[in-house]
């Protein structure tokens, strides 16, 4: 795919803003998420191709040991659901590491990461992820999905940190100028205001605000909730199309 030469710069900006979000993440009285995502999708024309739904989150500063992470693992499960889990252990050096990954019953794939880690120079932490990924045109779960995410994160004591995304695709290739109208487009249809950019011949992805969604994260003091990423697919001869919030989190 054309578009791997330039991902590496998407990709900073991703982890740089996503980052942020674990001081940075706060909730407006607004629209669902789930709900959000779904108007600014279907905005686009796009084919749904499915969803991930991402927390990454800090669960306190302190180190747990592997059997720890296991119990824990196994406890937050029983809010999250893995049907059939897998389960693998780690410990090496001052990191242990604990996973669960399996499927849910609508045949998403689910995994939970637990990661302990000591450090030289700070306080050790322990740290949680959930993802979730689905292939499906069919969104009536995502919403749903979304707060069994954020029910588990809770369970572990901590702060929910999620960024959710759909993916999808257009039939034919858009030139850079129709890739900024379908922006210009979401924009509108969600009353979100523009806060940065990347644009070029292969790839225009596009974050910015909407007073329409509850979650947000602050990047360089502006807040932020969407983004519209819309990239040649050359290798399929057509346009994939991702619509994240707070931001897309997924390498495309």
């Amino acid at each position: 795919m054309r578009t791997i030469g330039i991902m590496g710069i998407i990709f900073c900006l991703i982890i740089g803003t996503y980052s942020f979000m674990s001081t940075s993440q706060t909730t407006a009285e607004a629209a669902d998420t789930g709900q959000f995502l779904i108007r600014a999708m279907t905005a686009t024309g796009a084919e749904i191709e499915g969803y991930v739904i991402h927390n990454w989150s800090v669960i306190d500063k302190e180190y747990r040991t592997l059997e720890e992470l296991r119990t824990l693992g196994r406890k937050l499960n029983k809010t999250l659901g893995i049907q059939e889990s897998e389960e693998s252990a780690d410990h090496a050096g001052d990191t242990a590491s604990y996973s669960l990954r399996g499927a849910w019953k609508n045949g998403a794939q689910t995994q939970i990461v637990l990661k302990s880690m000591k450090f030289q120079d700070h306080a050790p932490q322990t740290a949680l992820v959930i993802r979730v990924e689905r292939d499906t045109n069919d969104l009536s779960d995502f919403s749903p999905s979304i707060q069994k995410v954020r029910e588990t994160a809770s369970a572990a004591s901590t702060v929910p940190q999620i960024s959710t995304c759909i993916k999808g695709f257009l039939a034919d290739k858009m030139k850079n100028g129709e890739s900024n109208a379908l922006v210009r487009e979401v924009f509108s249809t969600v009353k979100a205001k523009e806060i940065e950019g990347v644009r070029s011949d292969l790839v225009t992805s596009v974050s910015g605000y909407s007073p329409l969604s509850k979650d947000y994260i602050v990047t360089n003091g502006n807040k932020m909730n969407l983004q519209v990423a819309v990239h040649d697919d050359a290798h399929h001869g057509k346009t994939r199309v991702l619509v994240g919030s707070p931001i897309v989190t997924i390498e495309y």
